[in-house]
């Protein structure tokens, strides 16, 4: 039996990817100028979405993407011209059926998220096709066109490949469906083989439709493209039938009495909740099993030595269980990691639509694209990088005009670039645009009482300003920005994903906003220590060394390593635990970006596989603690949010220094970075 609920996450998850690529095509249009292969996968994506959404009674979806893909059959027969103010209408239409795709993946009944813009949309289509769009859209797929409703006779037999390639026969001609009542179906089996000669694999079946239609020959014709080339398809037109009166609800619907939204919905138009997909390489998956396969034998190796009691065995057995459960754990995350492209190619569109509002022009590179990541944090990381990219647009780059009298290029240049990096995966977003002016950003923190006219602060700590809650330095509230909110939600949506993000910028020559992230949220590897009585777990791709520490800590808690003043962080003073009286205390320098300090500790206990799990609610807003995890002995053990802790004791360090350049008046500055 079908599992329907996950057939509808397949079909958004497939529709997402077809409308990316219909981007990818229509910008390429747009830069290249008409193109038959470009053209031809816009057609493919807007059909394919279309048959799929068919078969699942989607009406919203199958409606709009019928007129649509009706205009872009006359575009790829050469009877419309493909103009810029077409690609621009297209281009919205994709985003109009992206916005479906996601109402159906949000809500339990697909409904219109823009009533209004699908009119407009659908009477732009229909001013190409020299039609008129007077009635809501449901009732347009259903009404007949000028030509009457007829009677057809379909004639199909499709290539023998066709299940070998993975098309079905009956799924395409349920979709006829769609475009009017199958009065008949008829099945020849004259072709089929014996048994013995039967290819499980191929189609040896013809079959005979009839089909009452307001359809067109090529309207029909349409839903057999992807099967068309080897196949022998016979359409024949037999007579016109009477037309009947429309059933009460598609009345009221073309006479604008009842939304489309009021139709009761069937079982079958109810969705689940949101799934997420993962594709997976085959080879990934052989792996996998062939390491459970050694498992399993290593395990019946080790009861057979049990049984015997040859324990002396055991040992070794249990050991090479460790080693391949270690296997199985990196090549069961190893599934979930994604290309981070899957991200990247989204961007070109919104590049293109942002650029164009603004009128700026912009060369978008990407490069990294094959570095993969976490698919549950490509899935978080899509909001916050988002933001990131139209604040570099807006804020960064800047228009024509003025780059000109800058002595710079009219065309802005916007990076992405991905790599990996000690553990870890590095976002950037650069562009060459004005750069952040610190002294404008210090003003307007002054003048928003986020920090006083007198703060103390390096370059770091200035750039960091521009996430606090409601700061902006834009003069005027636009679509893209002014009202204060963005940045902040990309710093807490980063940090949720135990990631930091850094700012490096040069006035007059641009930024880089470079987000580091963990490569995956499930199972890390971490350095325990502890503290008293608590445990704590370190990351392992943030530890550099661990060593003893005899000498004292200054005033600013720093100490002499080697030459280099270090900055500490003493837990127990952090998280108020009592510190064990020893004489020798335990430091772990830990590193994250270009950020270093040393972490005391009463005892340096080992590496672990740490679970992560999330924080109960007592310690949900904890600075400086991302997680914890249970230890073998079942205790739990605190997972610490290294960057979080060098932020606030970068905020410590700050207040130190203003203390004393004032004599040692304790001034209270809240600084957020």
């Amino acid at each position: 039996m079908i599992d329907m609920q996950a057939a509808r996450g397949m079909l958004i998850e497939e529709s997402r990817e077809l409308l990316d690529a219909m981007d990818t095509a229509l910008l390429e249009l747009e830069q290249g100028g008409r193109d038959s292969e470009h053209i031809n996968a816009v057609f493919r994506a807007a059909h394919t979405i279309k048959g799929s959404a068919g078969l699942f009674g989607l009406d919203l979806i199958v409606g709009f993407t019928h007129v649509m893909e009706s205009l872009l059959v006359r575009v790829r027969n050469g009877e419309v011209a493909l103009e810029p103010d077409l690609l621009s209408l297209i281009f919205d239409c994709g985003a109009y059926i992206r916005s479906l795709i996601e109402a159906l993946a949000e809500s339990e009944v697909l409904a219109d998220p823009d009533p209004v813009l699908r009119t407009a949309l659908l009477a732009g289509l229909n001013s190409y096709l020299g039609e008129r769009a007077s009635a809501p859209a449901a009732a347009q797929a259903l009404a007949p066109a000028q030509g009457g409703v007829y009677r057809w006779h379909l004639s199909l037999a499709f290539y023998p490949d066709v299940l070998r390639d993975g098309m079905d026969p009956l799924s395409l001609i349920q979709y006829l469906g769609r475009l009017g009542e199958i009065l008949s179906v008829r099945t020849d089996t004259s072709q089929l083989p014996s048994l013995a000669d039967m290819d499980p694999e191929c189609g040896y079946l013809r079959f005979e439709v009839e089909l009452e239609s307001a359809a067109s020959r090529e309207e029909i014709a349409a839903s057999f493209d992807f099967v068309m080339e080897g196949s022998d398809i016979r359409i024949e037109q037999l007579a016109a039938v009477a037309p009947e009166p429309l059933v009460p609800v598609v009345a009221e619907l073309a006479a604008g009495d009842l939304d489309e939204t009021d139709q009761v919905p069937s079982p079958d138009r109810r969705i689940s909740t949101r799934q997420t997909m993962v594709k997976v390489e085959a080879r990934k998956l052989d792996e996998l099993i062939d390491t459970v396969g050694e498992l399993v034998i290593a395990a019946a190796s080790g009861r057979m030595f049990v049984s015997k009691k040859q324990f002396d065995v055991v040992q070794e057995v249990m050991g090479e269980i460790e080693k391949l459960v270690e296997h199985i754990r990196n090549k069961s995350l190893n599934l979930r990691m994604t290309p981070i492209g899957d991200i990247f190619q989204r961007f070109p569109r919104i590049v293109r639509d942002v650029a164009k509002d603004l009128g700026k022009k912009i060369d978008l590179q990407i490069s990294g694209a094959d570095a993969e990541l976490d698919k549950l944090m490509i899935d978080k990381l899509a909001d916050p990088l988002l933001h990131v990219v139209r604040n570099a647009i807006d804020h960064g780059i800047e228009p024509v005009e003025a780059r000109l009298a800058a002595g710079k290029a009219a065309t802005g240049t916007l990076r992405l670039h991905a790599y990996q990096d000690a553990g870890s995966i590095v976002i950037e977003v650069s562009d060459d645009g004005r750069g952040l002016d610190q002294a404008r950003i210090r003003a307007k923190a002054v003048e928003q009482g986020i920090i006083t006219a007198d703060a103390v602060m390096d370059e770091q700590a200035v750039f960091a300003l521009i996430f606090h809650p409601g700061f902006s330095t834009a003069e005027k509230v636009s679509d893209l920005s002014g009202r204060g909110v963005g940045m902040d939600v990309v710093r807490r949506n980063i940090e949720q994903l135990r990631g930091e993000i850094e700012i490096e910028s040069t006035l007059g020559q641009g930024a880089v906003f470079r987000i580091r992230l963990p490569l995956t949220l499930a199972i890390i590897d971490c350095f325990q220590v502890a503290v008293g009585g608590s445990n704590f777990a370190i990351p392992l791709e943030l530890v550099v060394e661990c060593i003893d520490l005899e000498e004292p800590l200054d005033d600013y808690n720093i100490v002499n390593l080697r030459g280099e003043p270090l900055s500490c962080i003493t837990l127990s003073d952090i998280f108020s635990i009592p510190a064990q009286p020893t004489g020798v205390r335990c430091m772990v320098v830990v590193q994250s970006g270009r950020r270093r300090a040393g972490i005391l500790v009463d005892r340096l206990v080992g590496e672990l596989q740490a679970v992560i799990k999330p924080l109960g609610y007592l310690l949900q807003g904890v600075r400086g603690l991302g997680g914890a995890t249970i230890l073998g002995d079942g205790k739990v053990a605190l997972i610490l949010d290294v960057p979080a802790l060098l932020n606030l004791t970068s905020q410590q360090e700050a207040g130190k220094v203003r203390q004393t350049e004032r004599g040692g008046e304790s001034i209270s500055i809240s600084i957020q970075s």
